[in-house]
């Protein structure tokens, strides 16, 4: 690779590498760069074979912060749908049914909730939320735990490798 791709968001809006696969030996992967907004993916712009460095987090002042994660771009692979797709699904289907959903099903019953048993409705306002917090993390988990296994890149006698 000549140069490497330009990443970073903005408030959720900009590009950003989704989809990592699991690192092989050497400790590269492979991951798809997005177009992302509000932190959604919106259109894979490419596939790479990288390795992940360090993550820097900053302040950056009025309790706001920043993080920065290192990437060394070893090569370019061709798209793979089956790695699109799941990214699609994770993002736009997976987060919104364990995030939105109980707070969504609880959110048309608050008004009995709070009435008849107000002890119970605050702590299902604040339960419900960060028990989907925590399923979202497990679903994060077992996503990484089950990925496939890592793919050995087949380096092309010119251009870029494929896997």
């Amino acid at each position: 690779m000549r140069t490497a791709p330009r990443l970073g968001t903005f408030n959720g809006f900009g590009r950003t590498m989704l989809g990592k696969t699991k690192p092989d030996a050497a400790g590269a992967c492979f991951a798809t760069r997005w177009f992302t907004m509000l932190m959604l993916p919106i259109r894979p712009l490419g596939r790479y074979y990288i390795k992940e460095g360090e993550t820097v987090s900053a302040s950056a002042g009025r309790g706001a912060s920043t993080s920065t994660t290192e990437y060394v771009f070893l090569g370019e692979a061709d798209l793979r749908a089956s790695e699109v797709i799941q990214t699609y699904l994770f993002f736009w289907i997976v987060i919104p049914l364990v995030v939105a959903g109980p707070v969504t099903v609880f959110g048309l019953n608050s008004d009995a909730y709070s009435r008849e048993h107000p002890l119970l409705f605050l702590v299902l306002l604040f339960g419900i939320p960060i028990g989907c917090m925590i399923a979202l993390a497990v679903a994060v988990g077992l996503k990484e735990k089950f990925l496939s296994s890592p793919r050995v890149p087949e380096w092309a006698e010119s251009g870029p490798p494929r896997g």
